[in-house]
């Protein structure tokens, strides 16, 4: 059991914390008394999160596939809050792209987001993180690379290399007393997804393949993060947890 209050007046950092996952995940840390600096590339949703979330969310607008605004975002970290408790890598762009009409620009864009921005806030991140006890960091991957489902390649192959980054930073970073672990979701029904993406017969799929049958929300996720960040997972790093109603065994 993670211990009563453990997060009160903590910091965590988010990314992509305006929508879906981010947003429950700033959400659900606010409520526990954390206070939250996330951030988003779209200033209105940013800033609306932040007023429905209330005085414990902080926001600041930036694009992660620029190296200075990631910097800049640690910066305003550094300059309010003074460390780093928790940090969580969420941001990502899932579009769908068939790999006989990837580009090199596409690419370069999708590995930006989804893996090296990761590795660039860990790093804006890290002396931040190195003072105190219990620091955690958690990687939000997705349990889509697992199945090798199409047409996401190039999504998968960024969202896969998140594992390698996980395991290999939980070695290099034990050392200092923070754990880095990552969680893998499965389709989560976030209002992006059922407005773009999710027909009533992806429905009926996922609950013929999922051991519990129910749809899987960003509310079945939210604690499996708080676990992870909390003490109750003191022993655990390098991990990868997947949360997708039992449809991927690993």
């Amino acid at each position: 059991m993670t211990e009563t209050g453990e997060f009160a007046d903590r910091v965590a950092v988010i990314t992509g914390g305006s929508e879906g996952l981010g947003r429950d995940f700033c959400r659900a840390l606010c409520e526990a008394e954390c206070e939250v600096y996330f951030c988003a590339r779209n200033g209105e949703k940013g800033h609306l999160t932040a007023k429905a979330l209330g005085r414990r969310a902080h926001y600041f607008q930036a694009d992660l596939t620029a190296p200075e605004q990631i910097n800049a975002f640690a910066a305003y970290v550094r300059e309010s809050a003074g460390h780093v408790d928790y940090l969580v890598n969420n941001a990502a762009n899932d579009d769908r792209i068939r790999f006989d009409e990837l580009t090199v620009e596409e690419c370069d864009r999708m590995w930006a987001l989804n893996l090296r921005s990761f590795l660039l806030m860990s790093r804006a991140c890290l002396e931040l993180l190195r003072s105190g006890e219990g620091k955690s960091i958690v990687n939000i991957s997705s349990s889509n690379y697992m199945f090798g489902l199409e047409p996401f390649t190039i999504y998968n192959a960024t969202k896969s290399g998140i594992l390698g980054f996980t395991r290999s930073l939980a070695r290099e970073l034990g050392k200092d007393g923070i754990r880095v672990n990552m969680i893998s979701p499965g389709w989560i029904m976030t209002e992006k997804q059922l407005r773009k993406y999710v027909s009533e017969e992806d429905k009926q799929g996922l609950i013929r393949d999922q051991c519990v049958k129910h749809l899987i929300e960003a509310k079945h996720v939210s604690p499996v993060l708080l676990f992870l960040l909390s003490s109750a997972a003191g022993a655990m790093s390098g991990q990868n947890l997947v949360v997708d109603g039992g449809k991927y065994f690993q």
